[in-house]
């Protein structure tokens, strides 16, 4: 996930939520941001499909963690939720968590009582949340949701007078031991979401520059992009452009 203040890009900032919960977060704590910020933000915006990415990292007996969430918990979160898909996702406890979790989540979604799948080390008081926390949680929930019904007014405040926005980051992935430098450029126009570039490069050599063409792009941008493509400014290793516009990628 990410930070509170990554709220997204100028063509849709405040649509990138971001909640970041404590260690130590229970059953308590996941449902009460589901029911207080996740379902009322779903009912506002009215998405056309509902993901659950069923990850089991922030299971009580995930050793990375550090978080206090459980089987009952999933099938509940996922019972409210009602997604149209659930992606059985990653998590470190493969014999602890992953059996209960999965069950739970699949007997939500067909409807059948899940009220009996439990963890056979189940102890509700030793996994009860305690009380700094809740309301920590509660806390940072007021913040995503008042964020939320803002987002027009945090928009115009953010990017007013700009005509592009540059950010720049570092992200290390510690799988592959790789560092990357990362620059991104969004053009703000008012026909379109606007062009979106990303200039990238590690220490392994390879220098890339990638271009998105949005779904509704006005025809400047659309040409822009393929000018770009055609004549990037810089020496790179790999170009990419993506056109979804009329559904093409291409690479050079």
């Amino acid at each position: 996930t990410g930070f509170l203040d990554e709220l997204g890009g100028p063509s849709a900032y405040g649509y990138n939520i971001n909640i970041p919960l404590p260690p130590g977060t229970g059953e308590e704590g996941f449902l009460y941001v589901l029911d207080n910020v996740v379902m009322p933000i779903l009912e506002e915006y009215k998405p056309d499909i509902i993901i659950n990415s069923a990850g089991q990292d922030n299971h009580y007996t995930d050793p990375i963690t550090n978080m206090n969430f459980t089987a009952q918990g999933y099938a509940k979160l996922n019972d409210r939720l009602n997604p149209d898909i659930a992606v059985l996702e990653g998590g470190y406890s493969i014999e602890g968590a992953l059996p209960y979790v999965n069950l739970g989540i699949i007997l939500a979604m067909a409807g059948i009582d899940y009220s009996h799948v439990h963890e056979p080390d189940y102890d509700r008081d030793r996994l009860k949340q305690p009380k700094d926390i809740t309301e920590y949680i509660k806390q940072i929930s007021e913040i995503v949701y008042s964020r939320w019904k803002d987002k027009e007014d945090l928009r115009i405040k953010e990017f007013k007078g700009y005509d592009q926005v540059e950010r720049t980051r570092q992200i290390y992935y510690d799988t592959d031991r790789i560092l990357e430098n990362q620059s991104q450029n969004f053009k703000i126009c008012k026909k379109c979401s606007g062009l979106n570039t990303i200039k990238s490069q590690s220490g392994e050599g390879y220098r890339v520059f990638a271009i998105q063409i949005p779904v509704d792009a006005c025809s400047k941008c659309i040409d822009e992009g393929y000018r770009l493509y055609k004549n990037p400014k810089g020496n790179y290793t790999h170009v990419y452009l993506q056109d979804r516009v009329n559904d093409e990628y291409h690479a050079k």
